[in-house]
């Protein structure tokens, strides 16, 4: 119980004054401090609640991310509108440019795709050649030079273009008949990887060597081919005739990176 002299009243009611406004402080400062725990538990409890969501449920493995896997060996991509272009050297020095393109591609009953793709020369001149891949191999199935029937060549057997990857010390062999039914015998070695650099840049690439029998006279055919590019470099010699193919660009062909 508190007391207060009735001789000096105003001394009394600062006494007061001063004791209400401490309890009054008191009382802020206990709010605040209730206020402020229970925010703090909130606070913990929307933590702790968020990490229990982040945790994979009992008996269950935690999401593991997968990384990205690079597509399969390639080394004779086919999609339809994709196309390629060259520069073909004699060995007198004249150059022409050419493009090939990957015109169409049909599902046949086996299931197999047929891919259409037109080599367009100097002067509108177009080949047609028909492929597909099978069993780690591609294969050409038929070729038109020009608008021409007279001009059509289907391989029976068919032409072993090449295998699918290519793989250092692989080889096989091919025999038919090619255009104007001239006998045709083949064998063609792989080896690589080996680098390259052509007009499109610098390429890994795996070397095939074709010698062919072709109506009784010899040739020496040598390619290069890149994974997931395709034809980067070709080279013939018959005698003395000798020409050389070099890729000057391609439809899916990346940007370079800035430094």
């Amino acid at each position: 119980m508190l007391g207060f002299s009735a001789r000096n009243p105003k001394r009394g009611n600062v006494v007061l004054r001063n004791l209400l406004t401490s309890r009054i402080a008191l009382k802020t400062s206990f709010f605040a401090f209730a206020l402020a725990a229970s925010l703090g538990a909130l606070s913990a409890d929307a933590a702790n609640k968020a990490a229990a969501a982040k945790k994979p449920a009992a008996g269950k493995p935690a999401a593991v991310e997968k990384s990205k896997e690079p597509p399969p060996p390639d080394y004779f991509p086919l999609r339809v509108n994709d196309w390629w272009k060259y520069q073909s050297t004699t060995g007198e020095g004249k150059q022409s440019n050419f493009m090939m393109k990957v015109i169409s591609a049909e599902k046949q009953p086996d299931e197999h795709t047929i891919f259409l793709v037109d080599t367009t020369m100097p002067a509108g001149k177009t080949i047609h050649d028909w492929y597909s891949k099978r069993n780690d191999r591609v294969i050409r199935h038929k070729e038109q030079f020009g608008d021409d029937a007279n001009f059509l060549v289907e391989y029976d057997p068919w032409y072993i273009y090449l295998h699918n990857p290519l793989v250092n010390a692989d080889t096989w062999q091919w025999s038919g008949k090619g255009l104007m039914k001239v006998d045709i015998q083949e064998t063609s070695d792989v080896s690589g990887p080996e680098d390259i650099y052509v007009p499109a840049g610098k390429f890994s690439t795996m070397k095939i060597v074709t010698k062919v029998v072709q109506g009784g006279s010899p040739v020496t055919k040598t390619y290069w081919f890149a994974n997931w590019v395709g034809l980067i470099k070709s080279a013939t010699q018959s005698g003395p005739v000798a020409s050389v193919t070099e890729l000057l660009d391609y439809s899916f062909k990346k940007p370079e990176k800035k430094p």
